[in-house]
């Protein structure tokens, strides 16, 4: 078991790869289209995992009958939630998607308020409300003619439902009676991927645009497979054991933190005061969400 100290220097590690991915996807989208990246970062991930987890999957697989339908459902959630992100940032900024993701913690509220029939509080409630007001806030520029006019950034849309997709997820895994190992799971997650990506891509392949092959691709797809996935999601789980989901969920919040640095470092977008209006508002929102849900929001692998 690692220390408390080396958990949160690889807490802080992991919340600035996955602060970072969104910010390389929308580096690299008008080279690599959202099902090319979605589908190669999928690919390298399944080959990376396989020697890991090789003799697990002997062990652990065929799976129980009564677990199928919960792994199939947080497979299938995770690789949909991926494959939106990126549709997202064609359309939209590395910030705004970066903030907009942030919202996992509430909007994974109001699902398990649905599904798992967990009771909001007052405050959970207001949390909620508040997040999705900062939304609101950021899509339409905090201009009230843009609103009304539902003159909406797309890719604000599309990020939403990404968030909502892997807040399913993260409900499913918590209600899961059996799962199988995390690295088992992530390469069943990212078999999945493969499978659901491919005729996307060979469709966007053949009637809309092709992947550019260059050092830039290349090493976004690296980044995304290797950094965003494998290491991030091993950091996150090795940092759970050792101090708990709820402490880890607090660590979320570094998530647009990071990504804006890096989106206005790397990228050189620019931050204006709707960002930083609508952002207060989703971390606000964030804090209340995070009462009493932080197994469920902990259970997030990106």
């Amino acid at each position: 078991m690692i220390s408390h100290f080396i958990a949160y220097i690889f807490l802080i590690i992991n919340m600035a790869l996955w602060g970072g991915a969104l910010v390389v996807a929308r580096s690299v989208y008008e080279m690599a289209p959202p099902m090319a990246l979605t589908f190669w970062r999928w690919v390298v991930a399944v080959l990376v995992l396989l020697p890991f987890v090789a003799r697990s999957l002997r062990r652990e697989l065929p799976l129980k009958s009564e677990a199928k339908q919960s792994i199939y459902w947080i497979c299938i959630t995770m690789a949909i939630g991926t494959s939106l992100s990126l549709v997202a940032v064609n359309y939209t900024t590395a910030i705004n998607a970066t903030v907009i993701n942030a919202t996992q913690p509430a909007v994974t509220a109001v699902a398990a308020l649905f599904l798992l029939r967990e009771k909001l509080t007052k405050l959970q409630t207001l949390g909620i409300f508040s997040a999705f007001f900062g939304i609101l806030i950021m899509a339409s520029q905090a201009s009230i003619n843009r609103l009304l006019q539902m003159d909406i950034n797309i890719g604000d849309i599309v990020m939403l439902g990404a968030v909502i997709s892997w807040s399913l997820y993260a409900v499913e895994l918590h209600r899961a009676s059996y799962l199988p190992s995390y690295g088992v799971l992530l390469f069943l997650t990212a078999c999945t991927g493969v499978v659901i990506g491919l005729p996307l891509y060979l469709i966007e392949e053949n009637f809309f645009r092709s992947m550019k092959i260059n050092w830039e691709t290349i090493t976004g797809v690296l980044y995304l497979s290797i950094g965003s996935t494998v290491i991030a999601v091993s950091l996150w789980n090795l940092s759970i054991r050792a101090i708990g989901a709820n402490r880890a969920s607090i660590f979320l919040n570094l998530i647009p933190v990071f990504g804006a640095i890096f989106a206005i470092k790397f990228l050189e977008e620019k931050l204006y005061i709707y960002h930083i209006i609508g952002g207060s508002l989703i971390i606000a929102g964030i804090l209340f969400a995070l009462q009493n849900f932080g197994r469920v929001v902990s259970s997030r692998e990106s």
